[in-house]
């Protein structure tokens, strides 16, 4: 009885997979979207330069990605998705 029952819901499962795959089939050769993105870097020295540029750059909906610097400049490195025309 319970090798009945087991089969009974093993038959389920597949038939709820067959519909469910029925319902939005994925093609094998679709090639998965991926974001692309614009990077723009820039070069500072004062706090209040880096400041200036980064609030105008966030207007234009760049964020802050990395930086890295030494004793004398930082390099700053923002993105924003690709707008395409």
């Amino acid at each position: 009885m319970r090798a009945i029952i087991v089969a009974v819901f093993v038959l389920g499962a597949f038939v709820a997979g067959l519909f469910t795959t029925q319902i939005n089939p994925v093609a094998a050769d679709t090639p998965a979207k991926r974001n692309q993105w614009q990077y723009q870097c820039f070069e500072a020295s004062g706090v209040a330069q880096v400041t200036a540029r980064s609030n105008k750059m966030g207007e234009q909906g760049w964020e802050l990605v990395t930086s890295a610097g030494s004793a004398t400049s930082t390099l700053w490195c923002f993105k924003r998705p690709l707008w395409k025309k």
